[in-house]
């Protein structure tokens, strides 16, 4: 099996959990940001201090950040544990929450994921101020600091977390394959359609779709409302557009068409993205695969690294083609890839807010940048090393272009997002019409009532 990806930490098929507590080094970091925290003179240099963390965010990304941080804080011993996004860690998470049991830090991913556990974390408004000057949210992407609140409670202004990453969703292709079948990259659906038929037949598999995990049908839909409206998959949420309107209609329809009419491989609705989709992706067999601004990482993964991958030189990216009814393909959606929280157990831990700050936005996440390019930043003022390569610093600054224009890719509901997820999985089994699938959301939205901006 290949070395972990960044999207391993979606919907691996396996588990892999993992500690670790490096060795503390010496000397000057490259950030001052994360030794300014305002916890850092609570205990003595000489008291040794440990920090736990949980996370997705892979192991080897992590165990880079970590030495950073330790080796301008040789008093702190960080213990991280990796888990599979889905079902390990967040099966992990209500166990330890249920438990009183959380460690100091955790993973998390904006709007229902941070509000299911809102009262096990605290609010870092001050801290980060204390940290980064009052002004710091000015260095945030917009769309991930209009991420970091949603779903809080009318009134509620506090940040439960703060971005590691951000992401662009984009649709990745074999330029090799495309090369050899003659093939152009595709702008409508009709042409999409044409282009899958001929990978197809030429014994490719067409556009991967891990249709067995919601993550990936989730960013696929999103992207299908938002190129039909501006926004309408946020506008919906926050109850501003209906979830049966016409338009949301004709990108449900879409979404079925993907599977009907062949742009999926087979047996997509049995398929995970990662790790199966991914290593086919990378090994040269597959044609087309929705993924985002973290496929940039795939070179900096241990070898052996396939040849394809290397500097990202069998690869390219374009927007998701044009559904019938859109205009074109739409504005770019993303927001936080992965973010973290502190809990109340870390908050009584002045080295937790440490590790955490250096994380975001300090030696730990330029070494990240630096090493591993994992995905995009969350703060404006970190910059990658020209040593990554053209083609990798080629597709970062595409992305890094349309990142602060970015649309919301996440929800402010647990429980709409399980509706979106079952009607997305009806769609495409054949089981629901488009029209009753959003019915059925619909229905869902208006018990949880509209999400607050």
């Amino acid at each position: 099996m290949r070395a972990f990806t960044h999207a391993q930490r979606r919907s691996l098929g396996f588990l892999v959990a993992g500690t670790v507590a490096l060795t503390a080094l010496t000397g000057s970091g490259i950030a001052a940001a994360a030794s300014a925290a305002p916890h850092s003179s609570a205990a003595p240099r000489t008291a040794k201090q440990t920090v736990s963390v949980w996370s997705w965010f892979v192991q080897s990304n992590m165990e880079t950040a970590i030495k950073a941080f330790e080796k301008t804080h040789p008093n702190v011993t960080v213990n991280y544990t990796y888990y599979n996004y889905s079902p390990q860690f967040i099966t992990a998470l209500k166990t330890a929450a249920a438990s009183n049991s959380l460690p100091d830090v955790i993973g998390l991913q904006p709007g229902s994921l941070t509000q299911q556990y809102r009262d096990q974390l605290v609010p870092i408004n001050s801290l980060a101020a204390k940290t980064w000057g009052k002004n710091w949210t000015k260095h945030v992407f917009p769309v991930d600091l209009s991420q970091m609140r949603m779903g809080n409670p009318p009134g509620d202004s506090n940040y439960y977390i703060l971005p590691q990453e951000s992401q662009v969703l984009a649709v990745w292709y074999n330029t090799q394959i495309f090369a050899k079948l003659h093939l152009s990259v595709p702008k409508t659906f009709a042409q999409l359609e044409t282009v899958a038929k001929a990978l197809s037949t030429h014994g490719y598999l067409p556009m991967y779709q891990g249709a067995a995990g919601a993550w990936q049908n989730e960013n696929v839909f999103i992207i299908l409302a938002d190129q039909q409206s501006p926004n309408l998959f946020e506008k919906a949420q926050l109850g501003k557009a209906s979830w049966t309107s016409p338009a949301m209609l004709r990108a449900m329809t879409a979404w079925g068409e993907l599977f009907k009419n062949g742009v999926f491989q087979p047996g997509a609705l049995g398929d995970q993205g990662y790790p199966t989709g991914a290593n086919l992706f990378a090994a040269g067999r597959v044609g087309m695969m929705t993924l985002g601004s973290w496929w940039l990482q795939e070179p900096q993964l241990p070898p052996p690294v396939p040849p394809l991958v290397k500097n990202l030189s069998g690869f390219a990216w374009f927007p998701f083609p044009a559904a019938p009814g859109a205009s074109g393909p739409g504005p770019s959606v993303g927001g936080i890839d992965v973010g973290v929280g502190l809990t109340k157990t870390g908050a009584k831990n002045p080295a937790a807010w440490q590790f955490m700050a250096s994380l975001v936005d300090g030696e730990g996440a330029q070494a990240v940048l630096n090493n591993d390019l994992n995905d995009l930043p969350a703060f404006d003022n970190l910059t990658p090393p020209k040593s990554l390569g053209s083609n990798i610093l080629k597709y970062y600054d595409q992305f890094m272009k349309a990142l602060p224009s970015a649309q919301n890719q996440r929800f402010y509901s647990p429980v709409l997002q399980t509706a979106v997820d079952n009607a997305l999985a009806g769609v495409a089994a054949g089981t629901l019409t488009p029209k009753a699938a959003l019915a059925r959301i619909a229905a869902t939205q208006q018990k949880v009532g509209p999400g607050t901006e």
